[in-house]
């Protein structure tokens, strides 16, 4: 679980600190709100990769919206031999 953390650490926090030199200033507040948003959805999976929970993911969230469509597709494009 160290590891994992030391990596989350570097990844976004080496995102962070840059976003945060290149983009002050520069962005509006709704682009703010936008920044924030994907920070804390990152944070949430960050934390899910970390402790190694089974968590709710984003496959668990699109399959069932998706997933009869996608069934369908796959046995629209099946070819038989």
């Amino acid at each position: 679980m160290l590891e994992r953390l030391l990596v989350l650490v570097a990844a976004l926090g080496g995102m962070l600190l840059y976003d945060g030199i290149a983009l002050r200033n520069k962005i509006t507040k709704r682009e703010k709100k936008v920044y924030i948003g994907l920070l804390v959805v990152s944070l949430y999976l960050s934390a899910d990769y970390a402790y190694n929970q089974d968590w709710l993911d984003m496959y668990d969230v699109v399959e069932p919206v998706l997933g009869g469509l996608a069934e369908q597709i796959d046995t629209f494009l099946k070819v038989q031999w």
